[in-house]
């Protein structure tokens, strides 16, 4: 629809009722908003641009699919519309459907070639996809267009990682730090892949340099630990697992599919073995749910399925899943300490790989669960002797002796079922050796 098509006042009427509309929908007035535009598409049910708005706003309001439908009915009235074509990308990007995604931001730029956010947005798809190449081209394009974009540095910098250029990677992470020098996760980043190079003297110099500015960052302190253990810390803190967690809980789920992880796997068939001895549904508590990967392998044999978890997003995720009778945002040694004979089972899958110490963690379980209640669990694996019988690692997670299992298990009154080795996931190509363990209140 044109200008003309309307005649020129009902045209400055309409489009001002749209720039009302888009104001009220700038400023989270989304209701209002929505009402206007309503208005607007009731009189002129073809005006691209209201049409595309409304599918924004329908997109933030969680209706995807009449989102999505509002912004094809804009395009196909312009179909030159570049801004509709990147905003239909952005949505089935956030809904991971990642080669539609790609299709629309190459239209997009077919459309507007000198556009430098679409350039970054199609390389974000395509490094999903894993078309490494094409994605690091084009967020080079991007940088060509807009050099000063800390964020297109990053996505670069992610782009050079993931095809194991590492030492690319660290000049783009570095160019990110020299365009925001004060934003903790730039220098989380960096850290992250000189730790994959080797280079662990200058990841400690680096974190040297993120603590004089942020000196109580969780996540800086945890790596300068892990690094060199100046600090006494036996286990990860709070603040370091829910930032950690909160951050990785929209790409969690894809991210541990695509390293094999198994652990959820093993402590369900765990379960799925005490269930057949039992020959009772089960009062199951997850702590550290995570993102609720256990649940539903859990839910054939439980009566109720509680979780916990320090990370709200992740919990959020959780939810989603429906298998949850309750959850709770709460560190799980003090939850766990706080009930007394209240489950059958207790798992926890690859979470105490964030404690050295397990002594107070397996004294809070002995209490909480039921006579001939089930703890079942999985560690990362050190073998030999260690003063400790637990080691932290450089890239932040605690490895446990089979000797330290066993004694202090024994030690909270519970005995060990059984202590397996196996494979937990595989990380840079390498298999993560583990231990699934199973102990029981007698």
């Amino acid at each position: 629809m044109t200008i003309e098509e309307v005649g020129t006042d009902q045209a400055v009427d309409i489009d001002y009722a749209l720039a009302v509309a888009i104001r009220l929908h700038q400023t989270e007035q989304l209701d209002e908003a929505e009402t206007l535009y309503k208005t607007i598409l009731d009189q002129f049910p073809r005006y691209p641009e209201a049409l595309h708005f409304y599918g924004l706003l329908k997109h933030q309001k969680g209706d995807n699919d009449q989102a999505i439908s509002l912004i094809e009915q804009a395009l196909s009235e312009v179909p030159e519309y570049s801004d509709a074509y990147n905003n239909l990308g952005n949505i089935f990007n956030n809904l991971e459907q990642f080669e539609k995604a790609a299709d629309c931001y190459g239209k997009a730029l077919d459309l507007c070639p000198d556009n430098a956010a679409v350039h970054n947005n199609y390389g974000v798809v395509l490094n999903r996809l894993s078309r490494v190449e094409e994605a690091i081209e084009a967020f080079s394009k991007a940088i060509a267009l807009m050099p000063d974009n800390a964020e297109f540095y990053k996505n670069l910098g992610n782009g050079f990682k993931k095809q194991g250029d590492f030492k690319k990677s660290i000049e783009a992470y570095r160019k990110v730090i020299s365009l925001k020098p004060y934003k903790p996760e730039n220098y989380e980043y960096l850290c992250a892949v000189l730790y994959l190079q080797g280079d662990v003297e200058e990841a400690i110099s680096l974190v040297r340099q993120w603590l004089e500015f942020d000196p109580k960052n969780p996540l800086a302190l945890h790596r300068l630990y892990s690094y060199t253990g100046e600090l006494d810390l036996p286990r990860a803190s709070d603040d370091y697992i829910a930032k950690t967690f909160d951050s990785f809980a929209d790409s969690f789920d894809m991210v541990l599919k695509r390293l094999e992880y198994k652990a959820p796997f093993l402590v369900a068939d765990a379960v799925k073995d005490i269930a057949g001895k039992t020959e009772k549904e089960l009062d199951i508590l997850d702590a550290g749910c995570g993102t609720g990967l256990c649940g539903p392998l859990l839910k054939p044999y439980a009566a109720k399925i509680t979780g916990v978890d320090l990370s709200e997003k992740m919990m959020e995720r959780a939810k989603e899943r429906d298998c949850y009778a309750a959850l709770f945002q709460a560190e799980l040694t003090a939850f766990i300490s706080a009930y007394f004979s209240n489950w059958d089972v207790i798992v926890s899958a690859d979470t105490l790989v964030y404690f050295g110490d397990l002594q107070p963690v397996s004294q809070a379980v002995a209490g909480a669960l039921f006579s001939a209640g089930y703890f079942v669990f999985t560690l990362e694996r050190s073998e030999g002797d260690l003063p400790l019988g637990y080691q932290i690692h450089q890239h932040g997670r605690f490895s446990h002796t089979e000797a330290y299992i066993r004694n202090t298990l024994n030690a909270a009154g519970l005995t060990v079922i059984k202590l397996e080795k196996v494979m937990l996931r595989y990380e840079a190509g390498i298999p993560v050796d583990g231990f699934l363990v199973v102990a029981c209140k007698i």
